[in-house]
């Protein structure tokens, strides 16, 4: 009898000894297929990245050059020569305007309504 109850004893451990090598490449077929679809997209993503950064780096150049080229058209002296080519004098003397109370307002305050 002790060796019927070893077969049988041996029965249960070879098929949990193959339940558990099937569960165990299971899971290393799945754990293989996680590791390369994150490696994928970290791959795809960083290639992404780099894109994006070469971009804000030329727009940022872009950026200085606009910026000079504002500095430039504001320069009093470009400013003085573009009026010269229009042909356009210095003034030789200013007048000051003062603003005038239009005349509804003159007789309301002779009239005393408001």
């Amino acid at each position: 009898m002790i060796k019927g109850k070893q077969f049988s004893s041996n029965k249960i451990s070879l098929a949990l000894r193959g339940k558990l090598m099937v569960f165990t490449i299971t899971l290393v077929v799945i754990l293989s297929l996680v590791q390369l679809t994150i490696s994928y997209l970290l791959a795809t993503n960083g290639g992404k990245l780099r894109q994006l950064e070469e971009k804000a780096s030329l727009l940022e150049e872009q950026n200085k050059i606009l910026l000079e080229e504002v500095n430039q058209m504001r320069s009093l002296t470009r400013i003085n020569k573009e009026a010269q080519n229009l042909g356009l004098v210095k003034a030789k003397s200013i007048l000051h305007l003062t603003p005038q109370v239009p005349v509804a307002l003159e007789t309301e305050k002779l009239s005393g309504v408001r």
